[in-house]
């Protein structure tokens, strides 16, 4: 399968390929992107390395996944979003729902790429779903997060503990 091409006005959306995994394992080696994500430490080059391949991986197995987020302007690299099938355990009321994840590196905060590249990905879940719900987990302290998610439609629907730790799930319909 390929991997749909998304663009917004200052981004686009793309898979991603071998050339941007450097860029990608310093994302995650980053305590700054990562204190909000997963366990909450910055990931070795071995496990940054599994989650890159786990995402291309994805598209070609369940027909969705994450997105490489590029710069329009120069072709760099900032981040990636999309929807996952991770099977963990979230509970029986969140069993088979997308969930929607997103990473940014840390330089390219605050300039509005979140709310814009979660718009698009967005349109393109409507199209490839349907109207169906959609969740996203952060963590309670991520407010940066929380606010984009709202920006987007997301509202709280529940609290649950996730890789041990307290996170906030979000949900909208697409």
């Amino acid at each position: 399968m390929s991997i749909p091409v998304v663009e917004t006005e200052r981004l686009v959306l793309r898979g991603y390929r071998r050339e941007d995994f450097p860029t990608y394992a310093a994302m995650r080696a980053d305590p700054a992107v990562m204190r909000h994500i997963a366990d909450g430490e910055p990931k070795s080059e071995e496990e940054a390395w599994s989650n890159f391949l786990r995402m291309a991986g994805l598209w070609q197995v369940v027909r969705f996944g994450s997105w490489a987020i590029e710069e329009k302007a120069n072709g760099r690299l900032i981040g990636g979003l999309g929807f996952e099938d991770r099977k963990r355990d979230r509970g029986p009321a969140f069993k088979d729902i997308p969930e929607m994840g997103w990473l940014f590196a840390s330089e390219s905060w605050g300039k509005g790429y979140a709310t814009e590249a979660i718009r698009a990905a967005l349109i393109w879940g409507r199209s490839h779903f349907g109207a169906v719900r959609v969740i996203a987990l952060t963590a309670p302290e991520n407010l940066a997060s929380i606010r984009v998610a709202q920006k987007c439609g997301f509202e709280e629907c529940a609290r649950i503990l996730s890789t041990g730790r307290p996170r906030i799930v979000l949900d909208r319909i697409l």
